[in-house]
């Protein structure tokens, strides 16, 4: 049985060794990727910068899935797309939109189904969010500017993410959200940085920090903050 891969990036797309691994993972020259975005002004620009990246990897073979001008997805070209890909990365910008696209309905069935079966699963920022059982979603991230909670597609279990960790200045939204939903561990990522699952587990991070939270006691606020390790 082949592992299970996620990388999830906490800001920056092109991140070049975390996508050098993603796309070696996902078959190297081999490799036909899905790419998952949203249609806001200029996404036609990004889309050849990660063609030219993952070319550098080796990879050539991409293929974009984005709603239509009218926010519609096309869910017939979007499960012909999944269906052939060896690697799907999941884009960055409006996390509620994200999560309404990419983590409801068929294309949460579809994105399982591809992951269950090996295909590794990268994520940024918002791409990221939406990965876990719970995405957690920033008073930063959203017009309501409050800590907002949703069921994203349930790769990971037991454990919250926040994205543009340092940056953002999050860790008190994050620790807020653990409180929350009673969940001990949490990581944050820093946007030039990658956090690398294994099977669902943490196994490294790549480029700068990862930070990795564990409550032991919520009653009485004890945590413990570590950076992880390449």
């Amino acid at each position: 049985m082949k592992d299970r891969y996620l990388y999830l990036l906490g800001g920056h797309s092109f991140q070049k060794e975390s996508n050098r691994q993603f796309i070696e993972h996902a078959g190297g020259s081999n490799a036909r990727i899905a790419l998952c975005i949203m249609n806001r002004p200029g996404w036609e620009e990004y889309v050849p910068l990660f063609q030219q990246l993952w070319e550098d990897a080796g990879a050539r073979n991409v293929q974009v899935i984005v709603p239509d001008q009218d926010g519609n997805l096309d869910m017939v070209q979007a499960e012909r797309v999944l269906s052939q890909a060896t690697g799907i990365f999941i884009g960055g910008g409006d996390t509620e939109l994200y999560h309404q696209y990419y983590a409801t309905g068929r294309f949460k069935e579809l994105l399982i189904d591809c992951y269950m079966k090996g295909v590794p699963i990268a994520g940024n920022s918002a791409g990221a969010l939406i990965l876990p059982e719970v995405c957690l979603i920033s008073p930063q991230d959203n017009v309501q500017g409050k800590l907002l909670f949703k069921q994203g597609v349930g790769l990971l279990t037991k454990i919250l993410i926040s994205v543009h960790y340092t940056e953002w200045g999050d860790q008190p939204n994050l620790l807020e959200g653990m409180r929350t939903k009673e969940i001990k561990h949490g990581i944050g990522i820093d946007e030039q940085a990658c956090a690398v699952f294994r099977n669902e587990q943490l196994a490294f991070s790549l480029g700068e920090a990862v930070h990795s939270i564990t409550f032991k006691d919520f009653v009485l606020d004890e945590y413990m903050i570590e950076r992880v390790t390449s």
